[in-house]
């Protein structure tokens, strides 16, 4: 299926972590992931990147707010 790839977008990667297109060229996708501009071919962008409406984004960044929220609780507890 064709996809229009356009600035502000929210895809997830295959790591299922939220980014959010930058820019995009003929060739090249530019995206933010936590905080960095990344760079991606569009064949490696259309195949390990999924389209993601605005709730399961949501859904996504709070369960890895939630997961790092727990990874310092626990760091905290140890020392």
């Amino acid at each position: 299926m064709f996809q229009l790839i356009q600035r502000g977008q929210i895809y997830a990667d295959q790591h299922n972590w939220p980014v959010i297109i930058h820019s995009v060229t003929s060739q090249i996708v530019r995206y933010w992931r936590q905080g960095r501009v990344n760079t991606a071919s569009i064949d490696r962008f259309n195949n390990d990147f999924e389209h993601l409406d605005p709730h399961e984004a949501a859904q996504i960044r709070a369960e890895l707010e939630t997961a790092e929220h727990l990874k310092r609780l626990r760091a905290m507890r140890a020392a």
